[in-house]
C-alpha cells in the first residue's frame, strides 16, 4: 500500500471502551491527514480470529437458515454463519454447520470479505459446503428458527426482500459466483443477466 494513503488516518492512542467474548470496542484517538484529532469508533468481532459463512450446497440446493437479528430486530434468512472457533476457518465452518443445520459435508475455502470496514477491523471467510443430503437437523434450537433448501432461481428470486437481505449472505454468494464455486449457480446468474452485459 502506498505509505501516504496508509497515513491517512494516524493513531494517536487506542483505547479500549468494552469488551466481552462477544467482541471488542475502541474509540481511538487519531489525527486526520489534515492534522486535525479526532476519534475512531472499531469493533473486533468475537476473539479476533475470522467469522465465517457456509454456502451448503446438496442435491441443487442451497441450504438456508432463519434467525432472529436482535440488532435489526427482525428475524433473516440466510447462509449459516457465526464467530471463529479457533484460527482455522474450515474448523469454524463445520461447527457452524453443525450447529445450525446439522450437516456434515466437504468443505473448501472459496475466499474472504470485509463485512464492515468502515467500523469492524474483520475479515469473514467463505466456506463452500458440498454435502450428499440436504439435512435439516440444527443442533442450536435457540438460535435457528427454521431451515429450508431452494434451488438457485428460488434464491435469486428472494434476494433483497425483507426476509433475504442478509449481507453476509448477499456477500458470500458475490464471491461464489465470482469464482464460479458453484456452477448451477452461475449459470442461473447468466440466465437472468440483460443482454450487453
Amino acid at each position: 500500500m502506498d505509505k501516504a494513503l496508509s497515513q491517512t488516518i494516524r493513531t494517536v492512542r487506542e483505547s479500549v471502551v468494552y469488551q466481552c467474548p462477544f467482541g471488542t470496542v475502541r474509540d481511538d484517538e487519531v489525527t486526520f491527514r489534515d492534522g486535525t484529532p479526532g476519534t475512531y469508533l472499531t469493533v473486533t468481532p468475537g476473539d479476533g480470529n475470522p467469522g465465517v459463512v457456509v454456502i451448503p450446497w446438496a442435491q441443487g440446493r442451497l441450504g438456508l437458515v432463519q434467525v432472529y437479528r436482535y440488532p435489526i430486530g427482525a428475524p433473516q434468512w440466510g447462509f449459516p454463519r457465526g464467530f471463529a472457533h479457533g484460527p482455522d476457518p474450515l474448523v469454524s465452518a463445520r461447527e457452524e454447520l453443525r450447529e445450525e443445520l446439522g450437516l456434515v459435508a466437504d468443505l473448501s475455502l472459496i475466499g474472504w470479505f470485509t463485512p464492515d470496514s468502515g467500523i469492524q477491523d474483520s475479515r469473514v471467510a467463505v466456506v463452500l459446503a458440498q454435502a450428499d443430503h440436504a439435512a435439516s437437523a440444527p443442533v442450536d434450537v435457540n438460535e435457528i428458527l427454521d431451515t429450508q433448501w431452494v434451488a438457485p432461481a428460488q434464491l435469486w428470486a428472494l434476494l433483497g426482500q425483507p426476509t433475504h437481505d442478509d449481507g453476509m449472505t448477499m456477500a458470500a454468494l458475490a464471491l461464489a459466483i465470482a469464482q464460479d464455486s458453484i456452477p448451477a449457480l452461475s449459470r442461473e446468474v447468466a440466465r437472468h443477466r440483460p443482454e450487453g452485459v
